[in-house]
């Protein structure tokens, strides 16, 4: 028995349809994994503010910068850091020296608390590959 041509036809049809659909699907759920992970749908939760506290210091990153290029804090005091990433990819913020070392998720919040010790000027940098060279520094300066 032999098939007709509009037969064959319209079933390709459908399977090219079908096809098509479940290619589109693949490349949605694909598209959503990769923003999940770049951290770019952090930003939907809502909210947007912090609430600072004070003895709190809100530090900022964004378009691959610290927002505060010199830090000041008193020797012996306890800080926290409300670190906000507002970049699409994730920074760190690193001193070497105390042994501070804080992931910063890509367009996200963070906190660390610290006691900053001994007094002195200290050099805070992004340890992400190639952001402390494209200029992600700032001075970090533990008062007496």
């Amino acid at each position: 028995m032999q098939i007709s041509t509009a037969v064959q036809e319209k079933e390709n049809n459908w399977l090219t349809i079908l096809v098509t659909v479940v290619g589109i699907i693949v490349g949605i759920v694909l598209v959503g994994v990769v923003l999940a992970r770049m951290g770019l749908l952090n930003g939907l939760r809502g909210g947007g503010t912090t609430a600072v506290s004070p003895g709190t210091i809100l530090y900022t990153t964004e378009k691959m910068q610290f927002g505060q290029e010199v830090m000041r804090v008193e020797a012996g005091e306890p800080i926290t850091l409300e670190l906000d990433n507002k970049d699409m990819y994730g920074h760190s913020f690193d001193v070497d020296e105390l042994g501070w070392h804080v992931q910063m998720p890509a367009n996200d919040q963070v906190s660390a608390e610290f006691t900053a010790v001994p007094p002195g000027t200290y050099t805070i940098y992004c340890a992400v590959p190639g952001h402390r060279e494209a200029g992600m520094v700032a001075t970090l300066i533990v008062e007496p």
